[in-house]
């Protein structure tokens, strides 16, 4: 019976392990994304500025 509950613990902590990996993956992402996105706008405003 102990060995069963260790197994479904470890199954357990497995998929959190990948579900936290894959979340990680999504932030770093978006990061870059809103990084993209924010010199965009510093271009744009720039670009205003000079006109």
């Amino acid at each position: 019976m102990t060995d069963k509950v260790d197994n479904l613990v470890l199954e357990h902590l497995r998929a959190i392990r990948a579900d936290v990996g894959a979340i990680k993956d999504d932030v770093r992402e978006i990061k870059q994304r809103l990084a993209n996105l924010e010199g965009a706008v510093a271009g744009l405003k720039r670009d205003q500025a000079s006109s």
